[in-house]
């Protein structure tokens, strides 16, 4: 870790096993097999390096991500092996490369179907594709009044190796979530479709139900919402060092803006990570970072690349000690209600200036 920590006093930790573990343990639960979403870099925590844990463990060999620059660089990052799911809109000028890269395309109304399909006759080639079907979160999607039989021999060059919805609130309404799956659940009968996916985070642990794959996204990485499980555990910690320390008057201001003002005389240090790194500023003066048992709180505006923290009672002696900002004692949770929002955005934000250190329990893997 020395080396890669050389690079920049702040740096995050992705814990590996960690992640296998948490996929595992959602996999155990749910019965299924598990589709593991990788869009966004892998919620900030790096889709290659995660990719490359889940093949190496045996863990999926099926991941999803948001687009086809994501899903080309999957490709060329890993093997032949994976099978790489598309989930968003891909432009017509890119079919050649969901072909050359063998990615599973995602079908969700008859405009891309035609299009798709009127490439693949001039390819002559038939391609695997996920069929989308919407049952209320109105994003993408057909209506279950979809002609599953009649869309299958239209479209003859689609090899629909799954049948898919998104469940828009299982952490929140219990009723219509229940209602979506119902409806999914006549649709698959009535045509009985073989391979499914449904169950996101929250709905893998509320709900039993039999699919083929679930799709953990945020679980994944050790967060959930609408339920409480010890068992998963956070993937990503972020730490930093103290790289100055000294001491105000009462009444100095802090930061751009004195939107702090020192009601005593106190000692402050300085962090190098900001919000160009991916630490709101929304922070300021709202939250706290952890070291030897001490929380310290943020003074003042969060800087680009610099915040300030109170010393004021953390003795000198732990000046030179690691500083947590994201991990088990500052949870994500935390930082979710600091920015009034949720921790699937504040990861996605994680800015790529913060090197990532990979370990395990056979130590350090990059």
């Amino acid at each position: 870790m020395e080396r890669s920590k050389r690079l920049r006093a702040t740096y995050a930790k992705v814990d590996l096993d960690r992640y296998i573990k948490n996929i595992n343990y959602l996999k155990n639960i749910s019965g299924s097999l598990a589709i593991a979403t990788l869009k966004a870099n892998a919620y900030g925590h790096g889709a290659t390096e995660l990719g490359k844990q889940l093949l190496k463990t045996g863990t999926s060999d099926f991941f999803s991500v948001a687009t086809i620059e994501e899903g080309v660089t999957l490709r060329l990052n890993l093997s032949d092996k994976p099978k790489i799911l598309v989930l968003g809109y891909v432009d017509d000028r890119f079919f050649e490369e969901v072909v050359k890269y063998n990615l599973i395309l995602t079908i969700y109304d008859d405009e891309i179907a035609n299009k798709y399909h009127r490439f693949l006759e001039k390819k002559a080639v038939k391609m695997p594709v996920a069929l989308k079907i919407d049952t209320g979160m109105h994003r993408l999607g057909f209506k279950t009044n979809l002609d599953y039989v009649e869309f299958c021999n239209r479209f003859h060059l689609f090899d629909v190796t799954l049948v898919m919805t998104h469940l828009s609130s299982p952490d929140s309404d219990d009723a219509f979530t229940t209602a979506q799956m119902e409806e999914f659940d006549w649709y698959i009968k009535k045509y009985k479709i073989k391979n499914t996916s449904v169950l996101n985070s929250s709905a893998i642990l509320k709900y039993k139900k039999d699919y083929t794959f679930i799709r953990p996204g945020i679980a994944s990485f050790g967060y959930v919402y609408g339920i409480e499980d010890k068992n998963l555990k956070p993937v990503m910690s972020i730490f930093s060092k103290i790289v100055h320390v000294k001491n105000i008057k009462k009444g100095d201001s802090v930061s751009y803006n004195r939107r702090f003002i020192a009601e005593k005389d106190m000692k402050i240090g300085v962090l190098p990570i900001g919000y160009a790194d991916g630490y709101p500023r929304l922070f300021t003066n709202k939250s706290y970072v952890y070291f030897c048992g001490y929380k310290a709180k943020i003074l003042g505006t969060v800087c680009m690349d610099m915040i300030m923290i109170d010393l004021t009672n953390v003795p000198e002696r732990y000046y030179n000690e690691e500083v947590e900002l994201l991990g088990d004692n500052v949870s994500g949770y935390k930082w979710g209600d600091w920015a009034n929002t949720i921790i699937y955005e504040l990861l996605c934000r994680i800015s790529s200036r913060i090197p990532r250190v990979y370990v395990s329990e056979n130590g350090i893997i990059g």
